[in-house]
Protein backbone atom coordinates (compact mmCIF):
# COMPACT_ATOMS: atom_id res chain seq x y z
CA UNK A 1 0.00 0.00 0.00
CA UNK A 2 1.31 3.27 -1.17
CA UNK A 3 0.98 6.69 0.60
CA UNK A 4 2.13 9.68 -1.31
CA UNK A 5 2.94 12.83 -0.62
CA UNK A 6 2.61 16.10 -2.93
CA UNK A 7 4.48 19.11 -2.15
CA UNK A 8 2.38 22.50 -1.18
CA UNK A 9 4.65 25.26 -0.13
CA UNK A 10 8.52 25.86 0.65
CA UNK A 11 10.64 28.44 1.84
CA UNK A 12 14.09 28.94 0.07
CA UNK A 13 16.95 30.69 2.56
CA UNK A 14 14.62 30.17 5.64
CA UNK A 15 18.03 30.88 7.72
CA UNK A 16 21.42 32.33 7.19
CA UNK A 17 23.27 28.58 7.96
CA UNK A 18 22.26 25.05 8.19
CA UNK A 19 18.79 24.39 9.91
CA UNK A 20 19.14 21.76 12.03
CA UNK A 21 16.04 21.51 14.59
CA UNK A 22 12.66 21.49 13.69
CA UNK A 23 8.95 21.27 15.51
CA UNK A 24 5.72 21.92 14.78
CA UNK A 25 2.95 23.07 16.78
CA UNK A 26 -0.49 23.59 16.21
CA UNK A 27 -0.29 27.52 15.12
CA UNK A 28 3.55 27.54 13.94
CA UNK A 29 6.01 25.32 12.45
CA UNK A 30 9.24 25.94 14.69
CA UNK A 31 12.62 25.94 12.85
CA UNK A 32 16.00 26.39 15.04
CA UNK A 33 19.66 26.95 12.92
CA UNK A 34 23.38 27.40 13.25
CA UNK A 35 23.00 31.23 12.81
CA UNK A 36 20.92 31.59 16.25
CA UNK A 37 17.60 32.15 14.89
CA UNK A 38 14.37 30.88 16.28
CA UNK A 39 11.44 31.14 13.33
CA UNK A 40 8.36 30.70 13.64
CA UNK A 41 6.43 29.71 10.25
CA UNK A 42 2.84 30.75 10.34
CA UNK A 43 0.78 27.15 9.52
CA UNK A 44 -2.59 29.10 8.48
CA UNK A 45 -1.77 30.86 5.51
CA UNK A 46 -3.73 31.62 2.67
CA UNK A 47 -2.69 30.44 -0.80
CA UNK A 48 -1.72 33.59 -1.71
CA UNK A 49 0.57 33.91 1.10
CA UNK A 50 4.03 33.41 1.50
CA UNK A 51 5.42 31.98 4.33
CA UNK A 52 8.79 34.64 4.68
CA UNK A 53 6.32 37.30 4.56
CA UNK A 54 4.54 35.62 7.60
CA UNK A 55 7.56 34.49 9.91
CA UNK A 56 8.45 35.47 14.25
CA UNK A 57 11.79 35.53 14.55
CA UNK A 58 13.93 35.83 17.77
CA UNK A 59 17.72 35.59 17.93
CA UNK A 60 19.01 33.40 20.56
CA UNK A 61 22.56 33.04 20.37
CA UNK A 62 25.46 33.90 18.31
CA UNK A 63 26.73 30.32 18.98
CA UNK A 64 24.06 28.88 17.52
CA UNK A 65 21.14 26.30 17.77
CA UNK A 66 20.73 22.64 16.83
CA UNK A 67 18.08 21.21 18.62
CA UNK A 68 14.40 22.94 19.52
CA UNK A 69 11.74 20.90 21.17
CA UNK A 70 7.90 22.19 22.02
CA UNK A 71 5.66 21.52 25.19
CA UNK A 72 2.11 22.63 24.01
CA UNK A 73 -0.99 21.95 26.22
CA UNK A 74 -4.34 23.62 26.51
CA UNK A 75 -4.51 23.32 30.93
CA UNK A 76 -7.38 22.75 33.07
CA UNK A 77 -8.06 26.68 32.99
CA UNK A 78 -8.78 26.38 29.26
CA UNK A 79 -5.75 28.22 28.55
CA UNK A 80 -3.25 26.86 25.63
CA UNK A 81 0.51 27.22 26.54
CA UNK A 82 3.10 26.95 24.19
CA UNK A 83 6.96 26.88 25.30
CA UNK A 84 9.97 26.10 23.07
CA UNK A 85 13.38 25.26 24.46
CA UNK A 86 16.52 25.66 22.14
CA UNK A 87 20.33 24.16 22.63
CA UNK A 88 22.67 26.04 21.72
CA UNK A 89 26.18 24.78 20.28
CA UNK A 90 27.75 25.99 23.96
CA UNK A 91 25.31 23.86 25.64
CA UNK A 92 22.65 26.06 27.20
CA UNK A 93 19.45 25.44 26.97
CA UNK A 94 16.96 28.97 26.56
CA UNK A 95 13.28 29.24 26.90
CA UNK A 96 10.77 30.71 25.10
CA UNK A 97 6.75 30.77 25.40
CA UNK A 98 4.60 31.96 22.33
CA UNK A 99 2.63 34.98 23.36
CA UNK A 100 -0.26 33.61 21.02
CA UNK A 101 -2.56 37.20 20.93
CA UNK A 102 0.75 39.35 20.46
CA UNK A 103 2.19 37.38 18.05
CA UNK A 104 5.87 36.88 19.84
CA UNK A 105 8.17 35.15 22.25
CA UNK A 106 8.93 35.84 25.94
CA UNK A 107 11.99 34.64 27.24
CA UNK A 108 11.39 32.57 30.06
CA UNK A 109 14.34 31.72 33.15
CA UNK A 110 13.46 28.04 34.22
CA UNK A 111 16.71 26.73 35.30
CA UNK A 112 18.78 27.99 38.32
CA UNK A 113 22.04 28.44 38.20
CA UNK A 114 23.57 25.02 39.40
CA UNK A 115 21.20 23.58 36.56
CA UNK A 116 22.76 26.59 33.84
CA UNK A 117 26.11 25.19 34.39
CA UNK A 118 25.72 21.90 32.33
CA UNK A 119 26.65 21.43 29.02
CA UNK A 120 23.43 20.10 27.28
CA UNK A 121 22.38 18.42 23.98
CA UNK A 122 18.88 17.54 23.54
CA UNK A 123 16.01 17.60 25.09
CA UNK A 124 12.42 16.83 25.19
CA UNK A 125 8.97 17.44 26.78
CA UNK A 126 6.68 15.23 28.82
CA UNK A 127 3.12 16.32 28.83
CA UNK A 128 0.96 15.08 31.49
CA UNK A 129 -3.00 14.56 30.52
CA UNK A 130 -3.51 13.07 34.51
CA UNK A 131 -4.11 16.91 36.29
CA UNK A 132 -2.58 15.45 39.46
CA UNK A 133 0.73 14.73 37.79
CA UNK A 134 3.05 17.44 36.68
CA UNK A 135 4.30 17.96 33.27
CA UNK A 136 7.89 17.09 32.56
CA UNK A 137 11.40 18.25 30.96
CA UNK A 138 13.96 15.99 29.80
CA UNK A 139 17.06 17.35 28.41
CA UNK A 140 20.72 14.88 28.26
CA UNK A 141 23.92 16.04 28.90
CA UNK A 142 27.26 15.56 26.25
CA UNK A 143 28.50 13.46 29.82
CA UNK A 144 25.72 10.94 29.37
CA UNK A 145 23.32 12.28 32.21
CA UNK A 146 19.48 12.33 31.53
CA UNK A 147 17.90 15.10 33.90
CA UNK A 148 14.24 15.62 34.59
CA UNK A 149 12.60 18.41 35.79
CA UNK A 150 9.24 18.32 37.31
CA UNK A 151 7.04 21.28 35.22
CA UNK A 152 4.32 23.27 36.76
CA UNK A 153 2.56 25.96 35.59
CA UNK A 154 -0.22 27.12 37.74
CA UNK A 155 0.00 27.60 41.45
CA UNK A 156 -2.37 27.56 43.98
CA UNK A 157 -3.47 30.88 44.72
CA UNK A 158 -2.02 32.35 48.35
CA UNK A 159 -4.50 31.72 51.82
CA UNK A 160 -5.19 34.02 53.92
CA UNK A 161 -3.91 33.88 56.98
CA UNK A 162 -6.86 34.49 59.67
CA UNK A 163 -9.11 32.22 57.64
CA UNK A 164 -7.23 30.06 55.39
CA UNK A 165 -9.48 30.63 52.63
CA UNK A 166 -7.79 31.41 49.20
CA UNK A 167 -7.00 34.90 48.30
CA UNK A 168 -8.18 34.29 45.22
CA UNK A 169 -10.68 32.06 42.74
CA UNK A 170 -7.84 31.54 39.82
CA UNK A 171 -4.85 29.62 39.43
CA UNK A 172 -1.53 32.06 39.47
CA UNK A 173 0.45 31.86 36.14
CA UNK A 174 3.65 30.79 37.31
CA UNK A 175 5.77 28.84 35.39
CA UNK A 176 9.01 27.03 37.31
CA UNK A 177 10.99 23.74 37.05
CA UNK A 178 11.32 21.53 40.24
CA UNK A 179 13.77 18.66 39.65
CA UNK A 180 13.40 15.41 39.83
CA UNK A 181 16.41 13.41 39.29
CA UNK A 182 18.77 11.83 36.83
CA UNK A 183 19.68 9.33 35.31
CA UNK A 184 23.53 8.39 35.42
CA UNK A 185 25.41 6.68 32.35
CA UNK A 186 27.66 3.82 33.38
CA UNK A 187 30.13 5.45 31.70
CA UNK A 188 30.66 8.86 30.06
CA UNK A 189 29.57 8.66 26.21
CA UNK A 190 27.73 11.39 24.28
CA UNK A 191 23.97 11.26 25.14
CA UNK A 192 23.14 12.40 21.66
CA UNK A 193 19.21 12.04 21.53
CA UNK A 194 16.38 11.69 23.80
CA UNK A 195 12.53 11.31 23.86
CA UNK A 196 9.74 10.33 25.90
CA UNK A 197 6.57 8.25 25.72
CA UNK A 198 2.75 8.34 26.49
CA UNK A 199 3.31 5.47 28.56
CA UNK A 200 6.08 7.31 30.69
CA UNK A 201 9.37 5.85 29.55
CA UNK A 202 12.10 7.71 28.91
CA UNK A 203 15.08 6.57 26.10
CA UNK A 204 17.91 7.89 25.94
CA UNK A 205 20.65 7.23 22.72
CA UNK A 206 23.99 7.87 23.14
CA UNK A 207 27.45 8.04 20.56
CA UNK A 208 28.42 4.44 20.91
CA UNK A 209 25.28 3.40 19.35
CA UNK A 210 23.58 2.03 22.52
CA UNK A 211 19.72 3.12 23.68
CA UNK A 212 18.79 2.78 27.39
CA UNK A 213 14.99 3.20 28.43
CA UNK A 214 13.87 4.13 31.95
CA UNK A 215 11.40 4.72 34.30
CA UNK A 216 10.09 8.09 33.91
CA UNK A 217 8.83 8.06 37.62
CA UNK A 218 11.73 6.41 39.17
CA UNK A 219 14.26 7.28 36.54
CA UNK A 220 15.42 3.05 37.14
CA UNK A 221 16.56 1.73 33.54
CA UNK A 222 14.55 -0.92 32.33
CA UNK A 223 15.64 -2.13 28.60
CA UNK A 224 20.08 -1.49 27.19
CA UNK A 225 19.33 -1.83 23.82
CA UNK A 226 23.27 -2.30 22.74
CA UNK A 227 24.78 -0.80 19.60
CA UNK A 228 25.39 -3.25 16.56
CA UNK A 229 25.16 -1.93 12.93
CA UNK A 230 23.02 -3.76 10.49
CA UNK A 231 26.41 -4.29 8.23
CA UNK A 232 27.90 -5.88 10.89
CA UNK A 233 29.93 -4.71 14.53
CA UNK A 234 32.89 -4.51 12.77
CA UNK A 235 31.71 -1.85 9.82
CA UNK A 236 29.42 -0.12 12.38
CA UNK A 237 29.91 3.40 14.01
CA UNK A 238 26.23 2.77 15.19
CA UNK A 239 26.08 6.65 16.49
CA UNK A 240 22.31 7.14 17.68
CA UNK A 241 21.24 10.35 15.57
CA UNK A 242 17.44 10.06 16.72
CA UNK A 243 14.88 8.22 18.78
CA UNK A 244 11.07 8.26 18.74
CA UNK A 245 8.03 6.52 20.70
CA UNK A 246 4.77 5.89 18.46
CA UNK A 247 2.31 8.05 19.89
CA UNK A 248 0.68 5.09 22.07
CA UNK A 249 4.41 4.26 23.29
CA UNK A 250 4.17 0.88 22.04
CA UNK A 251 7.21 1.31 19.23
CA UNK A 252 10.36 2.83 19.39
CA UNK A 253 12.18 3.87 16.78
CA UNK A 254 15.77 4.14 16.55
CA UNK A 255 17.98 5.98 13.87
CA UNK A 256 21.82 4.96 14.05
CA UNK A 257 24.36 4.64 11.75
CA UNK A 258 26.12 2.09 10.08
CA UNK A 259 29.08 3.08 8.78
CA UNK A 260 28.87 5.38 6.10
CA UNK A 261 24.93 4.00 6.01
CA UNK A 262 21.58 5.21 8.09
CA UNK A 263 19.96 2.65 10.05
CA UNK A 264 16.23 2.64 11.26
CA UNK A 265 15.39 -0.03 14.10
CA UNK A 266 12.22 -0.73 15.17
CA UNK A 267 12.10 -1.66 18.75
CA UNK A 268 8.53 -2.86 20.97
CA UNK A 269 8.49 -1.47 24.79
CA UNK A 270 6.49 -4.41 26.50
CA UNK A 271 9.47 -6.22 26.12
CA UNK A 272 12.01 -4.59 25.25
CA UNK A 273 12.58 -6.32 22.30
CA UNK A 274 13.99 -5.54 18.63
CA UNK A 275 11.36 -6.95 16.29
CA UNK A 276 12.55 -5.31 12.73
CA UNK A 277 14.61 -2.68 10.61
CA UNK A 278 13.34 -0.83 8.41
CA UNK A 279 15.37 -1.55 5.13
CA UNK A 280 15.48 -0.78 1.09
CA UNK A 281 16.59 -3.35 -1.92
CA UNK A 282 19.70 -3.25 -3.26
CA UNK A 283 20.92 -4.93 -6.75
CA UNK A 284 24.33 -5.82 -5.12
CA UNK A 285 25.35 -9.08 -4.97
CA UNK A 286 26.32 -9.55 -1.06
CA UNK A 287 23.15 -9.74 1.18
CA UNK A 288 24.86 -7.45 4.07
CA UNK A 289 24.56 -4.43 2.35
CA UNK A 290 21.19 -4.54 1.63
CA UNK A 291 20.62 -4.06 5.07
CA UNK A 292 19.98 -0.18 5.87
CA UNK A 293 17.38 2.47 5.38
CA UNK A 294 18.95 5.57 3.59
CA UNK A 295 22.36 5.46 1.16
CA UNK A 296 23.64 7.94 3.91
CA UNK A 297 23.01 8.53 7.74
CA UNK A 298 19.41 9.39 9.19
CA UNK A 299 19.35 12.05 10.48
CA UNK A 300 15.51 12.14 11.70
CA UNK A 301 12.57 10.05 12.53
CA UNK A 302 8.61 10.76 13.10
CA UNK A 303 5.72 9.19 13.14
CA UNK A 304 2.47 9.85 12.24
CA UNK A 305 -0.57 10.61 14.84
CA UNK A 306 -1.46 6.77 14.28
CA UNK A 307 1.58 5.30 14.82
CA UNK A 308 0.62 3.48 11.43
CA UNK A 309 4.18 5.26 9.86
CA UNK A 310 7.32 6.55 10.05
CA UNK A 311 9.38 9.21 8.42
CA UNK A 312 13.24 9.22 8.00
CA UNK A 313 15.54 11.98 6.65
CA UNK A 314 18.65 11.12 5.46
CA UNK A 315 21.78 12.37 3.95
CA UNK A 316 20.81 10.76 0.60
CA UNK A 317 18.05 13.74 0.30
CA UNK A 318 15.42 11.27 0.38
CA UNK A 319 12.20 11.78 3.17
CA UNK A 320 11.09 7.79 2.90
CA UNK A 321 7.42 6.68 4.38
CA UNK A 322 7.48 3.37 6.20
CA UNK A 323 5.04 0.89 7.21
CA UNK A 324 5.46 -0.03 10.74
CA UNK A 325 3.59 -3.41 10.49
CA UNK A 326 4.95 -5.07 7.98
CA UNK A 327 8.37 -2.76 7.70
CA UNK A 328 7.93 -2.17 4.10
CA UNK A 329 8.93 1.38 2.49
CA UNK A 330 5.20 2.77 1.02
CA UNK A 331 6.66 5.68 -0.74
CA UNK A 332 9.54 8.27 -0.85
CA UNK A 333 10.15 11.77 -1.47
CA UNK A 334 13.40 12.59 -3.32
CA UNK A 335 14.15 16.56 -2.75
CA UNK A 336 16.30 18.88 -5.05
CA UNK A 337 16.84 22.43 -5.30
CA UNK A 338 14.42 23.11 -8.06
CA UNK A 339 11.89 21.98 -5.55
CA UNK A 340 12.03 26.01 -4.41
CA UNK A 341 9.60 28.21 -5.78
CA UNK A 342 11.18 31.65 -5.65
CA UNK A 343 14.53 31.24 -7.85
CA UNK A 344 16.32 33.67 -5.56
CA UNK A 345 16.19 31.57 -2.92
CA UNK A 346 17.56 28.62 -4.19
CA UNK A 347 21.05 27.56 -2.80
CA UNK A 348 23.40 25.22 -4.82
CA UNK A 349 26.50 25.02 -3.12
CA UNK A 350 27.66 24.98 0.66
CA UNK A 351 30.29 26.89 2.08
CA UNK A 352 32.78 24.68 0.84
CA UNK A 353 31.77 24.82 -2.57
CA UNK A 354 29.90 21.48 -2.43
CA UNK A 355 27.32 20.67 -4.66
CA UNK A 356 23.27 20.99 -2.68
CA UNK A 357 21.62 19.82 -5.98
CA UNK A 358 20.66 17.00 -4.19
CA UNK A 359 20.29 18.74 0.08
CA UNK A 360 21.03 16.39 2.76
CA UNK A 361 17.53 16.05 4.72
CA UNK A 362 18.35 17.34 8.57
CA UNK A 363 14.88 17.02 9.81
CA UNK A 364 11.28 15.94 9.49
CA UNK A 365 8.41 15.51 11.06
CA UNK A 366 4.83 14.46 10.64
CA UNK A 367 1.88 16.61 11.45
CA UNK A 368 -1.79 16.11 11.44
CA UNK A 369 -4.55 17.09 9.46
CA UNK A 370 -6.12 20.36 10.50
CA UNK A 371 -2.87 22.05 11.78
CA UNK A 372 -1.79 23.61 8.20
CA UNK A 373 -4.46 25.39 6.38
CA UNK A 374 -4.82 25.10 2.58
CA UNK A 375 -6.31 22.88 0.07
CA UNK A 376 -6.47 19.33 1.75
CA UNK A 377 -4.99 20.70 5.13
CA UNK A 378 -8.34 19.67 7.03
CA UNK A 379 -8.43 16.26 5.94
CA UNK A 380 -5.11 15.14 5.07
CA UNK A 381 -1.97 14.89 7.40
CA UNK A 382 1.56 16.34 6.13
CA UNK A 383 5.05 16.46 6.50
CA UNK A 384 7.53 19.16 7.03
CA UNK A 385 11.58 18.61 6.36
CA UNK A 386 14.59 21.26 6.77
CA UNK A 387 17.54 20.29 4.37
CA UNK A 388 21.33 21.49 4.01
CA UNK A 389 20.06 23.64 1.48
CA UNK A 390 18.97 26.07 4.44
CA UNK A 391 15.33 25.38 3.26
CA UNK A 392 11.98 24.43 4.41
CA UNK A 393 9.43 22.14 2.80
CA UNK A 394 5.66 21.51 3.63
CA UNK A 395 3.47 18.61 2.01
CA UNK A 396 0.21 16.90 1.95
CA UNK A 397 -0.74 13.55 1.66
CA UNK A 398 -2.03 13.10 -1.84
CA UNK A 399 -5.90 12.51 -2.32
CA UNK A 400 -8.74 12.65 0.12
CA UNK A 401 -9.81 15.74 -0.60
Amino acid sequence: MSKLFIPTTNCGKAHETDIYGLVITNPYTVSCSGDGYLKLWNNKLTEDQLAKDHVIKEFVTPMGLHHVSAFESVESNGETVIILSAISFDGKIYFYQIDLKEGKLVKLSLLNADDSKHSYWACQWYISTNPKNPHKFIATTVQGTTKVWNFIIFQEPELDTETGEPLSNSLVYEPHFNFQGKINSQTPRFATAVDVSSTQLIATGFSDGSVVVSQLSTLRPVYNFEGFGLKGVEESSSTIRDIKFSPAGSLLAVAHDSGSYGCVSLYETEFGERIGNFTVPTHGNQTTIASYAHNGWVFSVSFNSTGEYLASAGYDGKIRIWDTKSRERVSTLNVNTTDIEIEEDIVLEDEHGDSLEVPPVLAVSFFDKCVRSGMGGSTNEGICCVCSDRSIRWYREAGGI
